[in-house]
């Protein structure tokens, strides 16, 4: 850049330090809202954990139910099978 008088220079360096503050402040700012963000998603992280293991949880007690639920269907067809048999057995044949 040429400049044709100081008095111009003098300006010029003005902007600039001016814009180097303006950029400085904006650096603050963006700093300040990362450090927001990570305990945003700090935050975030812990909820999802917290849900996760609620719903292990309840997928937990449903298999246990589901194998209550099989234990028994298979008793009533062992029961079944053997009413079966009896009547069989018992059949005049």
């Amino acid at each position: 850049m040429d400049f044709s008088s100081f008095d111009e220079f003098w300006k010029a360096l003005g902007r600039l330090y001016d814009e180097t503050l303006e950029i400085k402040e904006s650096i603050k700012e963006l700093r300040a809202s990362a450090g927001e963000d990570r305990e945003a998603a700090h935050e975030l992280r812990e909820a999802a954990t917290l849900l996760a293991n609620a719903v292990q949880g309840d997928h937990d007690v449903i298999m246990a139910h589901e194998r209550r639920l099989d234990r028994t269907e298979i008793t009533v067809d062992a029961i079944l099978e053997d009413l079966r048999r009896h009547r069989e057995g018992l059949s005049p044949q």
